[in-house]
């Protein structure tokens, strides 16, 4: 069994399971174009009232697209803003399922159209401290309660893509963080022991999270 040493205290760890937003990539940066894009696909679907709507209880501010970090645009599960989207939408005629299915359908638009304006930005040393990590023999993935396959993409930007094993998302299980669930579903993929792992997080949820799966 390796060891993990942070701050003069040792861990038994094989595997290191890390958040995205906030931990490796700059989660400003990055939710302030998702909030620009998003915004704008919802205005052009449904008008400006809906999307003010959306801003509004997604926490953003409309004039420069910057996003409260307590909100449900950066801390919410993938299903769980998805229904913050639909909410804002129904008023505007739809049926509730029509208003879920209509903003699914706008966040993916949104999603492609971030792809084309949005270039990640790394923490200072990240990139660094993973390779390091892999070659001192250690195992690496991704659980993020925004889209494994997002997570995928942004890694693959920068080169990385290959040092994570794997990408889970809160679209891949039912529940997000704090809830346990897409941990012990990164760590049944990688055939790790959740005992055997290091979780690396900047929110308490994330924090949370690890702790109810038995992470360090």
């Amino acid at each position: 069994m390796r060891t993990l040493t942070v701050n003069g205290e040792s861990f038994p760890c094989e595997f290191v399971l890390f958040d995205l937003d906030g931990t490796i990539l700059d989660d400003m940066v990055r939710y302030r174009t998702m909030a620009r894009a998003r915004f704008e696909v919802i205005r052009d679907a449904a008008g400006h009232e809906a999307a003010k709507r959306w801003a509004n209880f997604s926490g953003v501010d409309t004039l420069d697209y910057s996003v409260d970090l307590r909100g449900p645009l950066a801390k919410a599960p993938r299903k769980e803003d998805i229904v913050v989207a639909a909410t804002a939408l129904w008023p505007r005629g739809y049926r509730w399922y029509e208003a879920v299915d209509a903003a699914r359908g706008l966040y993916e638009e949104a999603d492609r159209l971030q792809e084309v304006r949005y270039i990640p930005v790394l923490f200072d040393g990240v990139a660094e401290a993973l390779k390091s990590l892999k070659g001192a023999g250690l195992r690496l993935g991704i659980a993020t309660n925004g889209s494994g396959v997002a997570a995928r993409g942004l890694m693959a930007v920068h080169g990385l893509e290959e040092l994570f094993e794997v990408f889970v998302g809160a679209d891949m299980v039912e529940e997000g963080k704090p809830d346990p669930e897409m941990i012990f579903l990164s760590c049944e993929l990688a055939g790790i022991l959740p005992a055997e792992t290091v979780y690396v997080g900047d929110s308490p949820a994330d924090m949370m999270a690890g702790r109810a799966a038995g992470c360090r």
